[in-house]
């Protein structure tokens, strides 16, 4: 700078300086004014530190500008305080909680489900039964649900309180835990139990057919009052096709004896029709009156007193099939039931 220029620029801040100090009203709390000799020293200092003019300086000789870098231990860093902003604004702590278990991590069932498939096949294989074939419910009208334990039951075991071999129109015979009882002829024909004379029971009998169709008819004789002529009773029974009947037989009456139909010939679905097929028939007696089921369901009832006690026994009729039997498996009767 040339030396007219400076000491025309001195002039002009001491002037200055000077024009100040009048102007404001001097403050008991400030500093005392500083003389000319220290001022003029001020100035000097000034113009001495004051940097070179760079307008004339290329541009390409800048001096480079300082970076935004932030040292580590700075506090005031933008991008901490902006991305944790983003963060929590665009994608909440709740969304990331709630969702990257159900997307990342399958839950316990998941992992039980595809990694042992076959727990869920076990019960089906291993118990077939259980889930195939449902347990019997007896109807709400069977007597057995309310009877209690039978007063006499025969599991047919043994011929014991049987009468065995053939005579003209059936032959007997036990074999595997069953009474076989086999038709001759297309005449109904019958074996009584060596059991004492009933009046008031309730019989039951579990029968299965062997092959058969039609009228093959089979059934419980009872109340036949001389168990040694077996020429008298009644006869329920139920044919192949599906149909039950009560009848009333009396060899007495006239040189061929004489059968009375209390119920005729009726279908009903409660029958188990067909070959190879197991049907529980049951009897109850009381006084006068006749109740039948079959399958524990109630066929009909009716009242007659023609005979009032007797023995009781099976009877079978191969009315189509030649040598038609029946297989027993059970026999039972209750006395004096409350119908």
């Amino acid at each position: 700078m040339p030396r007219n220029l400076k000491i025309s620029f001195i002039f002009f801040i001491l002037t200055t300086l000077v024009l100040t100090a009048c102007t404001f009203t001097q403050n008991p709390s400030e500093p005392p004014p500083v003389s000319d000799d220290e001022m003029a020293t001020r100035v000097a200092q000034i113009l001495t530190d004051m940097p070179a003019p760079t307008s004339a300086l290329p541009t390409d000789e800048l001096p480079p500008l300082p970076t935004a870098t932030p040292e580590a231990g700075d506090k005031d860093i933008p991008e901490a305080t902006q991305t944790p902003i983003e963060a929590a604004t665009n994608i909440p702590p709740t969304e990331e909680s709630t969702q990257a278990p159900t997307e990342q991590q399958p839950t316990a069932e998941e992992v039980v489900a595809t990694a042992t498939p076959t727990l869920t096949e076990v019960p089906v294989t291993a118990t077939p039964g259980l889930t195939l074939v449902p347990s019997f419910t007896p109807p709400p009208s069977d007597p057995r649900s309310k009877l209690g334990t039978p007063d006499w039951t025969d599991n047919m075991d043994d011929g014991a309180g049987w009468p065995t071999g053939e005579n003209t129109y059936t032959n007997i015979d036990f074999k595997d835990g069953k009474l076989y009882l086999t038709g001759n002829t297309t005449t109904d024909g019958w074996r009584l139990a060596s059991t004492p004379k009933l009046n008031n029971f309730y019989i039951e009998m579990k029968v299965s057919t062997g092959t058969c169709s039609g009228d093959d008819r089979y059934g419980i004789m009872f109340r036949v009052p001389v168990a040694r002529e077996a020429n008298r009773g009644y006869l329920y029974g139920v044919t192949c096709d599906g149909k039950y009947s009560l009848r009333e037989w009396d060899e007495t009456v006239g040189d061929k004896g004489q059968m009375t139909t209390h119920v005729n010939w009726t279908s009903n679905s409660a029958i188990q029709t067909g070959s190879n097929k197991t049907n529980t028939l049951g009897i109850m007696a009381v006084g006068d009156r006749l109740i039948l089921y079959v399958n524990g369901v109630l066929l009909t009832e009716v009242k007659d007193g023609t005979f009032t006690e007797g023995s009781f026994g099976i009877f079978v009729g191969a009315r189509q099939t030649d040598q038609f039997t029946i297989g027993v498996d059970e026999m039972n009767y209750w006395k004096n039931p409350t119908p």
